[in-house]
């Protein structure tokens, strides 16, 4: 008698803590530099510490995700800086032109974190066709805590947080 491979069998290797850090800096380096023509790097511990104590307001926009057996959310927190400055990249708004509405950049910064989620899963669970909520977007006075993988990064020389959650 054979058996055949569960679909979720290969989730440990999808949560696995070091594959997926890589992959979601990955996503958050290729949706920074395709969609936002911006430029992402690694973050480090200290000079993130040191870096977003100089930002007096954060959004996070949370995108929850969902297919068989492994569901969770994929969080990116930024300044609220960065994110009118992702908003101009994206929307091609030129500086001279009266700044865009709050509710316009929310929408930017879950489209954002809506890719990066997108573009992760793509590359660590190719095959596997996932749900995806709305993204959640909410203004924060810090990054919170940490989720099961968090990947710090700069975007534009700014200070970001990319959080996994997982719920399998």
């Amino acid at each position: 008698m054979s058996s055949q491979k569960s679909p979720t069998a290969d989730w440990p290797a999808l949560i696995h803590t070091d594959a997926a850090a890589t992959a979601l800096f990955e996503a958050v380096r290729s949706v920074a530099e395709r969609s936002f023509y911006s430029v992402a790097e690694p973050g480090h511990d200290e000079v993130f510490r040191v870096e977003a104590r100089r930002v007096p307001r954060w959004l996070a926009a949370t995108v929850r995700f969902e297919q068989g057996g492994l569901a969770g959310s994929v969080s990116c927190t930024l300044p609220e800086r960065l994110a009118y400055t992702l908003f101009d990249a994206f929307t091609g708004r030129d500086p001279a032109e009266p700044p865009p509405t709050p509710d316009s950049v929310l929408d930017v910064v879950g489209e954002f974190s809506n890719m990066v989620c997108g573009v992760w899963l793509t590359h660590v669970a190719s095959g596997h066709a996932f749900t995806l909520s709305r993204p959640c977007v909410e203004a924060a006075a810090q990054v919170g805590d940490a989720g099961d993988v968090r990947v710090l990064a700069a975007i534009d020389d700014r200070p970001v947080a990319v959080d996994i959650r997982f719920r399998t």
